[in-house]
């Protein structure tokens, strides 16, 4: 499963990546990732939302100042296979969970995981996306809405906190 799940990431970065133009060399500062951030906050429709999500992406694997972890808990919308379109759609949300957890992180000047923050981010951003492509829809997006209207989505983020915090750090996916 654990493997099936970063190769999907994998896909997903390399989607996202493969619609850019080559990115520069240099490190992503802090000052433009937070720039990018914004840009994905602001409207993830928007034409340069595939650049700012290129740099959060590439700033999250790259940046010891920050930790995300990947897999089936924090970004269950990934492990599905779907058409180009849809896959694209996922790939932007799975950059969007990424700025909101690093935003986080940069914020509180720890690198500590933050599921809650993202998954937040990820509703706002599907709600962009669907005014725009209505016909978009993603049964896990729709979950976390769902558990979120309930009240529990910030409970489970919590507990997979907890989780995380108790398992062996090489033992967890992370960007």
């Amino acid at each position: 499963m654990r493997n099936h799940l970063t190769r999907r990431i994998t896909g997903l970065l390399l989607l996202l990546c493969l619609s850019l133009p080559a990115a520069r060399a240099e490190t992503i500062s802090r000052r433009e990732v937070l720039a990018a951030i914004a840009v994905l906050e602001k409207d993830v429709t928007s034409a340069e939302a595939v650049m700012a999500a290129q740099t959060v992406t590439r700033f999250g694997k790259e940046s010891e100042a920050v930790l995300i972890t990947v897999g089936p808990e924090t970004l269950p919308w990934v492990q599905e296979d779907a058409p180009e379109a849809e896959a694209r759609v996922r790939a932007m949300l799975m950059a969007v969970y990424f700025a909101a957890d690093i935003k986080a992180q940069l914020e509180k000047h720890q690198a500590v995981d933050d599921p809650y923050k993202g998954w937040l981010a990820v509703i706002k951003a599907y709600r962009q996306i669907r005014k725009k492509q209505p016909d978009i829809e993603i049964d896990e997006v729709e979950e976390l809405i769902r558990k979120e209207q309930a009240g529990t989505l910030k409970q489970e983020a919590e507990d997979l906190m907890k989780e995380q915090t108790r398992q062996d750090p090489s033992s967890r996916d992370v960007i």
